[in-house]
């Protein structure tokens, strides 16, 4: 696991943060069905102090943006984010 050196917090404030960042990504992964979780990246919001998650989802040669935080918020979305994957995300996260 690599950490921010900006992030200054306990070691196990952000452990919480990633075991809930991989919870979320997991339940993303297995319940998205229509399109490809291309690539994640952990980012550290200095403001909030906690790790966020960029997800990024593609289908075909289309790619989009999604910021997430620890407690399931979506801190920034691309601004041709589909709706329908949208409702996927929005219906995985509080189904689980």
């Amino acid at each position: 696991m690599t950490y921010s050196i900006h992030d200054t917090r306990p070691l196990p404030e952000r452990e919480d943060d990633l075991r809930a960042l991989d919870a979320i990504q997991a339940i993303l992964e297995d319940s998205i069905a229509d399109y490809a979780l291309e690539n994640s990246e952990n980012l550290y919001d200095e403001d909030q102090q906690e790790i966020l998650r960029k997800l990024v989802f593609s289908k075909g040669i289309r790619s989009f943006c999604l910021v997430i935080s620890p407690d399931g918020h979506w801190r920034l979305i691309n601004q041709k984010f589909p709706r329908l994957l949208l409702m996927d995300i929005h219906n995985a996260l509080i189904s689980d």
